[in-house]
């Protein structure tokens, strides 16, 4: 214990000595420690963490796929769950959910919640237990019960003020008193975006509902049963579903996730691409500080070796060096678990929207061993070579040179240099790595929406149950639209049921077939975006008529069925082109009906940049008036200003409707790159801190070298060299490690960057002009770190520099 403290205080004080090696070394640990505990926070709160569910590994998902559009994972109708229910062995439990939403009047005015109806089971598949009262029961379900509700834990604290009482107490949703039976459980978030839980139970006629798909399903493995027999099992349901309903479900089959894969299966490539580049940055720093500790010890080879003359045996002295590492590594840790700590908020804030379990994020237990281990760990990285060097320390070798203090061979300069082209070889394949999502992003930048974003909000509203009657819907549609057109400011108001960007608040999708085209079989025809729109709809997103003309007023109820078309639906349907006056028989939330095409418009993307133009038809509100509604404004007045006008227009009508805010187009635009935008922001600060360590590491190498040839250079000075020739001595070194770093590097980055393919858009992972660039952006960094020293030394006295040696 002596020893330990005696060599504890000898390292502080060798660090005070040499302040500058200390703020390098502790400075360069913390930046990779702390990169890599919040990047591990992250990967663990969201991936790692088991899930909140009791024995989740038997939880499923399952989905409709339908093979005749290539669809893997589609909603289930209610007829299709109910035989995949009543039919299967291998799972033993199987539950429904159908998003729904409910009004609320809050202390701020009428509000529209997230819910969810959920059929009996739900709560017990997923293995969940209410943090206050209840969950559920079976009597929840029959006819004439209380009317039970279930609260997600999030709402229960910000709305209700997380008072307990009101749990066995009512609580008014859509005018209509519910008993509140429980609150959820704060890391119970499925599906996401949910606030309240309320019984489904469904009527027979669901039995028949083969083509409205609007469900999602979870269930259950039975003990002893394998995910593989379970989805043989449902393959073989799916078949005879298929004999038994041809017009429906000729070309439907079941698909079947494990839950996990359910919640975290897209996010899980994106964690395990941070989480190895932020394990690059930490092996760059680690690569760092050993140069940084070689270099140093070059210079204690005499005060080792006279330890190791008076009695030091080299166990000691490697003690002594450990002890020192093992300071470093630790003040480094502390520093870097603060720095990590820091960082979180900010990935809190830059996190993608939908990425589960983000809130709960946070430096504990778990992520601080981590932190812990990776100091360790970092302490053998870099000290396992100044260790090695100091075991071969040669006595008699260190005593002779006159006190020069140097024992830095031929082969410790080789240890510096291979450190080097390490460093070069990890920081060019994160440089690669965020070269390619940064040119992905420009390009997803380019795609055109097809629709105006600028000064463009919209608010939706469910009208169904004040306004019962399609009569009634589409009166209220049209005397609303007409007045918000009417609100200062405004350019353009209408209506659609399905927003681009916003989700999916009403059935989106429609099948058809041209009259006079050959008739596919029942159960393949043609599908396409569905929407119910108002004629403002095109005029407030700038959605340019290309044919024929928009709805007016004329298109009403009474008046023959009318649809426009989009350019993709013309030009897939239509080789010849002129979609206009033909003639198409569609269902659109409803019976099949016949319709004529009277105009064509522009393609819009409506999931994202990235989604792929579809084709798309939009129907005149009037002839198909749902009550899912979101107004769409152009204003020439502040967002901020005009929306809460626009608001309450809307609430002079009808005080009682909630209006959800969907947002700006230009914001709802910007969240759908928020997921490659925060990838793409953490990559390229891992790279730039990479390459920052790049630069100090071939910067402090060359500059050792200078000190070290010192006077060979002031002797081939004196001799007659002339600066450009030193200048070509030194940059021609570091062009050589540059030169191997970058083939290093490229070679590495060929085999890494194929695992970023899901996240790169048009851009292949080998992009040869990404790969290049970076190849030659890092090589000139490095010789531009070299040019400092080496200038320096070009600029040497040699009378100045003989006379000191």
């Amino acid at each position: 214990m002596s020893s330990l403290i005696q060599d504890l205080r000898f390292a502080f004080r060798g660090l005070r000595r040499t302040p500058g090696f200390a703020i390098a070394a502790i400075a360069t640990l913390s930046v990779g420690i702390g990169a890599s505990t919040a990047i591990f926070s992250v990967v663990d709160g969201v991936l790692l963490r088991p899930l909140p569910y009791r024995e989740a590994d038997r939880a499923v998902a399952l989905w409709q796929n339908d093979r005749g559009s290539g669809i893997e994972r589609d909603d289930v109708s209610s007829a299709n769950y109910l035989d995949w229910r009543d039919r299967s062995t291998r799972l033993e439990r199987m539950a429904a959910i159908e998003p729904f939403s409910v009004d609320w009047i809050g202390p701020e005015g009428p509000e529209e919640l997230g819910a969810w109806l959920v059929t009996q089971d739900f709560f017990e598949i997923l293995g969940i237990r209410a943090h206050l009262g209840r969950t559920l029961r079976p009597e929840d379900y029959r006819a004439g019960g209380t009317g039970a509700v279930v609260l997600g834990h999030a709402l229960w604290r910000d709305r209700f003020g997380a008072d307990s009482t009101m749990v066995g107490g009512p609580v008014v949703f859509d005018d209509a008193p519910l008993l509140v039976v429980g609150v959820l459980p704060p890391d119970f978030q499925y599906p996401a975006g949910a606030q309240v839980w309320i019984p489904r139970v469904f009527s027979e006629d669901a039995r028949q509902a083969r083509a409205a798909n609007y469900y999602q399903a979870v269930a259950r493995l039975a003990p002893g049963v394998t995910l593989a027999e379970a989805r043989a099992e449902m393959d073989l349901i799916g078949t005879e579903l298929s004999d038994e309903f041809p017009d429906t479900n000729a070309e439907i089959g079941v698909t079947v996730v494990p839950f996990e894969n359910q919640v975290l299966g897209s996010i899980r490539p994106a964690m395990v691409v941070m989480l190895g580049s932020v394990i690059v940055v930490l092996l760059i720093a680690c690569v760092n500080v050993a140069n940084l500790v070689l270099a140093r010890g070059a210079h204690r080879g005499r005060e080792l070796a006279t330890r190791a003359a008076i009695g030091a045996s080299r166990t000691r002295l490697l003690g002594q060096l450990t002890v020192e590492n093992l300071v470093l590594a630790v003040v480094g840790g502390g520093l870097g678990t603060l720095l990590g700590s820091w960082t979180l908020s900010g990935l809190r804030g830059l996190a993608p929207v939908g990425l589960p379990r983000i809130e709960s994020v946070a430096v504990d237990g778990r992520v601080l061993v981590f932190a812990l281990g990776v100091s360790l760990l970092t302490a053998v990285a870099f000290g396992l070579a100044p260790l090695l060097q100091a075991w071969r320390l040669d006595l008699r070798e260190q005593l002779g040179e006159g006190g020069r203090g140097s024992s830095d061979g031929r082969r410790g300069l080789r240890l510096r240099d291979a450190l080097v082209v390490v460093q070069i070889a990890l920081a060019l394949m994160l440089l690669a790595g965020a070269g390619l999502i940064g040119r992905s992003f420009v390009r997803l930048l380019e795609q055109d929406p097809g629709f105006e974003t600028e000064n463009v909000v919209g608010f939706t509203t469910q009208a169904w149950r004040f306004y019962p009657s399609a009569a009634q819907r589409a009166g209220f549609v049209r005397v609303a639209t007409e007045a918000l057109e009417a609100a200062p400011g405004v350019v353009a108001a209408g209506m659609t049921s399905s927003l681009p960007l916003a989700g999916q608040i009403y059935a989106d999708r429609a099948t058809f077939t041209v009259v006079g085209q050959a008739e596919p079989r029942p159960g393949q025809e043609p599908s396409a975006r569905g929407a119910a729109v108002t004629t403002g709809y095109f005029a407030a997103l700038g959605i340019p008529l290309q044919a024929g003309r928009l709805f007016d007023s004329t298109d009403d109820a009474d008046a023959p069925a009318v649809v426009v078309v989009s350019e993709a639906l013309e030009r897939r349907h239509f080789p010849e082109g002129n979609a206009v006056g033909a003639r198409l028989r569609l269902s659109f939330a409803g019976p099949p009906m016949p319709a004529e095409v009277i105009g064509v418009v522009g393609d819009v993307r409506h999931a994202g940049l990235d989604d792929p133009v579809a084709p798309a038809l939009y129907l005149p509100h009037a002839q198909h008036p749902t009550g899912a509604i979101t107004f769409t404004v152009r204003t020439a007045a502040p967002i901020a200003t005009a929306l809460a006008t626009l608001k309450q227009r809307i609430w002079d009508l009808n005080p009682r409707v909630a209006l959800t805010d969907t947002g700006t187009l230009q914001g709802l635009l910007s969240d759908t790159l928020r997921a490659r935008r925060f990838y793409l922001v953490l990559l390229g600060v891992f790279s730039v801190v990479a390459l920052f360590l790049a630069v100090i590491g071939i910067y402090g190498l060359i500059s050792y070298a200078v000190r070290r040839r010192i006077s060979e250079v002031g002797i081939r000075l004196a001799l007659g060299a002339q600066a450009p020739a030193i200048l070509r001595l030194f940059l021609s070194r570091a062009g050589a490690l540059a030169l191997a770093g970058t083939g290093a590097g490229l070679a590495g980055s060929l085999l890494l960057t194929r695992t970023l393919r899901s996240l790169l858009f048009e851009i292949r992972p080998t992009d040869p002009l990404t790969l290049v660039g970076v190849s030659v952006l890092l090589a000139g960094v490095a010789l531009a770190a070299t040019w400092v020293p080496a200038r320096r030394a070009s600029r040497l006295d040699p009378a100045q520099t003989l006379r000191a040696e």
